[in-house]
């Protein structure tokens, strides 16, 4: 890419995206200057399609990392990010009435690569790309890709190489580093194993820049990973990129990068401001008692398993205490419960005495009676 820009140009943006959410995740790429966010409130209506910004930094290097962040979702869909060609932030009015968002930037292939539609010959079209650098260098033409493919996907293909010959078991990682290091600067990888009876795997790399794809074409079969030979070539696909979130998920991933963006940052400084204010005394002293931490915690990790002998005989004095409170509060609602019951007994026993006394004196007084009848009787 071009250097010496400032001002990163990024398109597409959901109209739901907020400028203090574009503030903070670009922020770290580098220190902001400036930041414009268009359509502004005023200028908005309901049929925007999508918002667009201009973001100026500090230092140039970070619209080059900026770059980077082409085809990452936010929200629901995918922005672009390239430098932008004037390098400043033009009005809003200049940029609606340049076409807007619409045309804002798109990626588009060096002005020495030209696409042109191609009659096959039996009714049916193709896309031709011509590169003449290709040409000059020997190397094999761009593929022709059918005619409905869509402008911007064709600007990808024409990024992206087939990588095969690679050793069954290499990581993504390593071939992004190898090429980073050897061929251009890479912008995506997608590894393919093939079938299991190959003995080899293969992958897709996309470059960051369409020059790139010469000097890999000129090293297919000159350089080698883990002992194999790689064969390079033109792409027909592009590689597929990450699925579109729903709003609730990426709104909540934005939050939670912001959030524990913030914290890393915190911690950061405290832990800056710790080392400046420590003094060699203080680390020297401190060591002695880190070297005894490690000595301290398996004893407080196995407290339950190793319990002394003191330890021990208090524990089963207090239970032999438990017991014998227990057994006492037995002992007293038996008691109780006795008493209880004695008491019931004898006054069951009572009444029973009082019916026996009162039958009795009913059956005296009856019988005194019959006697003074019969004695009137018999005078």
């Amino acid at each position: 890419p071009r250097m010496g820009f400032k001002v990163l140009q990024v398109s597409n943006i959901t109209p739901q995206a907020t400028r203090e959410q574009l503030h903070q995740l670009f922020s770290y790429l580098g220190r902001i200057r400036t930041i414009k966010v268009y359509p502004t409130e005023n200028n908005v209506i309901p049929s925007t399609p999508q918002k667009f910004a201009y973001i100026e930094f500090e230092d140039e290097k970070s619209v080059e990392l900026g770059q980077h962040l082409t085809n990452m979702v936010l929200i629901d869909r995918a922005v672009i990010c390239i430098p932008s060609m004037d390098d400043v932030i033009p009005t809003e009015d200049a940029c609606l009435a340049a076409g807007g968002p619409s045309i804002l930037g798109q990626r588009s292939l060096p002005s020495h690569v030209t696409n042109k539609v191609h009659d096959v010959g039996d009714g049916s079209q193709v896309v031709l790309t011509v590169d003449p650098n290709l040409e000059q260098l020997g190397l094999p033409s761009y593929p022709p890709l059918p005619a409905n493919t869509d402008p911007a996907k064709i600007e990808e293909i024409r990024r992206t190489i087939y990588v095969g010959n690679i050793p069954k078991g290499t990581e993504g990682q390593a071939i992004v580093d190898f090429f980073n290091n050897n061929i251009g600067e890479v912008m995506y990888v997608r590894m393919a194993e093939g079938p299991a009876g190959l003995p080899c795997a293969y992958c897709y790399v996309e470059f960051s820049s369409q020059s790139t794809v010469p000097v890999a074409l000129q090293n297919s079969g000159m350089v080698a990973l883990g002992g194999n030979l790689l064969r390079m070539q033109h792409s027909r696909v592009a590689i597929i990129k990450p699925q579109q979130k729903t709003d609730a998920q990426a709104l909540e991933e934005i939050e939670i990068a912001i959030q524990s963006g913030g914290r890393v940052e915190r911690m950061g400084r405290r832990h800056s401001e710790k080392e400046r204010t420590r003094s060699p005394i203080r680390r020297r002293s401190r060591s002695p008692r880190r070297s005894r931490s490690p000595r301290r915690s398996p004893v407080r990790r196995s407290r339950s398993p190793r319990r002394s002998p003191s330890r021990r005989r208090e524990r089963s004095r207090e239970k032999e205490r438990d017991r014998k409170r227990s057994r006492s509060r037995d002992r007293k609602r038996s008691k109780s419960r006795d008493r209880k019951r004695s008491r019931s007994r004898d006054r069951r026993e009572r009444d029973r005495s009082r019916d026996r006394r009162d039958r009795d004196r009913d059956r005296k007084r009856s019988r005194s009676k019959d006697k003074k009848s019969e004695k009137k009787r018999s005078g």
